[in-house]
C-alpha cells in the first residue's frame, strides 16, 4: 500500500512540474538570421544551422539569452551521450529574439 502512495504522489509530482514548465515557455521569432553549430547525432555529427527571420521557437527568457527548443525529446535522445544523441535546446543571445504575441 505505501509503494502504491508513493507512485502515486511521484507520478502527480512529476505531471505538476511539466505543466509548469509549458506554462513558462513562450513563442520567441528570430529577428535576425542567426547561425550556429549543433549536434544533430549519427553518422552526421555536426552542423551549421542558420535559423532564418521570423522562424518561432518555444522558449524561456534566461536574463543573457534565451534557451529555445530547437527538437523535441524521443527516446533515442535518452541515456546520453551515445553517438545517436541530437541537441534539443539551444541558448541564443537576446539581440536576435522577440517575444512573439
Amino acid at each position: 500500500m505505501k509503494k502504491l502512495i508513493c507512485f502515486l504522489i511521484l507520478t502527480l509530482g512529476i505531471l505538476a512540474c511539466s505543466s509548469a514548465e509549458e506554462k513558462a515557455s513562450k513563442n520567441y521569432e528570430f529577428t535576425k538570421e542567426y547561425t550556429v553549430q549543433i549536434t544533430v547525432g549519427g553518422f552526421i555529427g555536426v552542423i551549421d544551422r542558420t535559423f532564418m527571420v521570423g522562424e518561432t521557437f518555444k522558449g524561456k527568457d534566461n536574463g543573457e539569452s534565451i534557451e529555445i527548443r530547437i527538437a523535441e525529446h524521443t527516446k533515442r535522445n535518452e541515456n546520453c551521450p551515445n553517438s545517436w544523441c541530437y541537441q534539443e535546446l539551444l541558448s541564443v543571445p537576446k539581440e536576435y529574439l522577440k517575444l512573439k504575441e
